[in-house]
């Protein structure tokens, strides 16, 4: 969850934290002080005796039936619950999950010459990028006499990421022939289309639910309304530069900046009078961003040489982990002390790096690396 608040509550255990050795222990203690119980005599199972053989089976079976338990118990909780249960805690405060959505665009519809009469693009006219991909037309629009072109919205045909990220201009074969239609493409990139909310998203919602009934426009409300829009969208950032303003910047996927459509959409969606109090003024649009570049080198240790291709792997993944968490939060300053101790982690003995230096974004900013230039600076004595 990106508020990471649940992860400050107590861990809890259904089954006083018994584990499997636990278990076994107990198995061959009960059947020990039984034995003698009903025999009159002691008895002690060595670690080869079919009994205590029988009863570590038998303690397998039962372990299994207890973490069974214990998971059952804890899908009444926030912190634990996924899937369909946490779909069921959501009931409880009125939250469903979002379903997936489909990406968007704009396709700009031109005529061969312009015409004295008026030309009807059909609702529902397909235009494809190739392959079995689709986006159409989701009203009939009607290009007036005189005009040349016109700019309509168009959703993708499939629902989810697949249909992301098509750039300005790929969108361009028209499946179905309009009459006096000479070209068509996409004048936006592809954007808005996303999986059906994740567990994380869905619990963090679930979470801020209770401030959506607040008509105060405390900055929990505004983030849950703005998560329930798009399952995309991944973080928000809600500042009030001025009493009275109310400033929202989101981002959306793993970092990824929303298009113009889809920030003018989510304004719209906050402007409804049930969600907005009357007196904020309310600007939405995408964080201050802040680029910068990785460059630095680093050595291994004489000991470490025989996992020397794998360690440069695993520095070379610490960058790209790096470059993730930088940009997957608004507000979060770019920090060349983190990206030291990832690569550290992965394996490198020292590292030393030249960029970034430490540098405050703000609230409203997102560091975005742009390039990197980590070099293997080879091994040396531990």
């Amino acid at each position: 969850m990106s508020l990471k608040v649940l992860e400050n509550y107590p861990d809890i255990s259904f089954i006083g934290d018994m584990t499997l050795e636990d278990m076994k222990e107990q198995l061959v203690r009960d059947f020990q002080e039984k034995y003698e119980e009903i025999t009159g005599k002691g008895i002690v199972l060595a670690k080869a005796d079919p009994v205590r053989l029988i009863l570590y089976a038998a303690a397998l079976q039962l372990y299994q039936g207890m973490q069974y338990i214990d998971n059952a118990a804890k899908q009444s909780f926030l912190k634990y619950s996924y899937g369909d249960f946490l779909e069921n805690l959501g009931a409880l405060k009125g939250i469903t999950r979002n379903p997936g959505t489909a990406a968007r665009t704009v396709l700009r519809f031109t005529l061969s010459e312009t015409r004295t009469g008026t030309t009807v693009i059909p609702k529902g006219t397909r235009v494809s990028p190739g392959g079995n991909m689709f986006f159409y037309t989701e009203e009939e629009y009607i290009i007036p006499a005189g005009e040349i072109s016109a700019d309509i919205p168009a959703i993708c045909a499939e629902a989810g990421e697949a249909g992301n990220g098509y750039g300005e201009g790929s969108i361009k074969t028209l499946v179905d022939k309009i009459p006096f239609v000479s070209e068509v493409w996409n004048v936006e990139k592809t954007d808005m289309g996303a999986e059906a909310e994740s567990d994380e998203n869905l619990a963090e919602r679930i979470y801020l639910a209770p401030s959506k009934y607040s008509v105060a426009g405390p900055d929990d409300a505004y983030k849950y309304w703005v998560k329930t829009y798009n399952p995309s969208i991944t973080d928000v950032k809600v500042t009030s530069p001025a009493p009275g303003d109310v400033d929202i910047r989101f981002i959306i996927g793993d970092g990824e900046i929303p298009g113009p459509g889809m920030v003018e959409e989510v304004g719209e969606f906050l402007m409804r009078g049930e969600l907005r109090p009357l007196t904020d003024r309310v600007t939405v649009g995408i964080p201050e961003i802040f680029r910068f570049r990785a460059v630095g080198r680093y050595w291994i240790n004489e000991s470490d040489k025989t996992k020397e291709a794998v360690i440069q792997r695993n520095v070379e993944e610490a960058v790209r982990d790096f470059s993730c968490w930088q940009k997957k939060q608004i507000g979060r300053d770019i920090n060349p002390s983190y990206l030291s101790y990832l690569m550290v982690k992965a394996g490198a003995k020292r590292v030393e790096i030249e960029e970034p230096v430490f540098t405050v974004v703000g609230d409203t900013g997102l560091a975005v690396m742009e390039s990197q230039s980590i070099v293997y600076g080879g091994i040396e004595r531990d």
